[in-house]
């Protein structure tokens, strides 16, 4: 740690521990830690889309291209019959300078609905040649295009993907929802 982080450290510390209670001083210093931490990359903000609206994280543009449903996909069925498939297609493309290349994976990606109350299920691993493959690289300006497979309950129209920011060291950036509606 160079000095001058030492030195904002010690004196947001002497600072809680002078100025506020307990409770302030340990969500101040989570604060100032998680700041720390987050040297100088973004965290903590929510950004919700639309479909067709392109998303721009840290490491990647993805755009939801068109959603769809199956009652059956090359022969595999939902097992509860109350559910189907929701064929989310999406283009991915790396942004992100730093590297020459990223790795994806498919549940890098993730599905909720009001009724899981922030709860989230991942896709379908690959079974099919339209899905994206399990894990993939991205190298630096390439895009890739193809579906996540999520089982839904056929009665619920309105859903969000989320993807979170996980960095290299586990630092947890921004969060992003893609709202879309499943064809009626």
């Amino acid at each position: 740690m160079d000095s001058k982080k030492a030195m904002l450290v010690l004196t947001m510390i002497l600072f809680c521990i002078f100025a506020t209670g307990c409770q302030n001083t340990k969500e101040i210093l989570k604060e100032v830690s998680t700041q720390w931490k987050a040297n100088g990359r973004a965290y903590g903000q929510e950004f919700v889309y639309e479909q067709g609206q392109t998303v721009q994280t840290a490491f990647f543009n993805v755009t939801i291209n068109q959603v769809t449903t199956a009652e059956e996909i090359e022969g595999y069925v939902p097992e509860n019959s109350e559910h189907c498939f929701a064929v989310v297609n999406i283009t991915v493309e790396n942004t992100f300078e730093d590297f020459d290349s990223i790795t994806m994976l498919c549940n890098d990606f993730e599905l909720t609905w009001d009724a899981l109350e922030g709860e989230t299920t991942f896709p379908e691993y690959q079974f099919y040649d339209g899905q994206l493959p399990n894990e993939y690289n991205l190298a630096y300006g390439e895009s890739k295009t193809g579906n996540l497979i999520f089982i839904v309950p056929k009665e619920v129209y309105a859903y969000q993907m989320k993807y979170y920011e996980i960095w290299d060291d586990n630092f947890i950036g921004n969060t992003y929802y893609m709202n879309f509606l499943l064809p009626q």
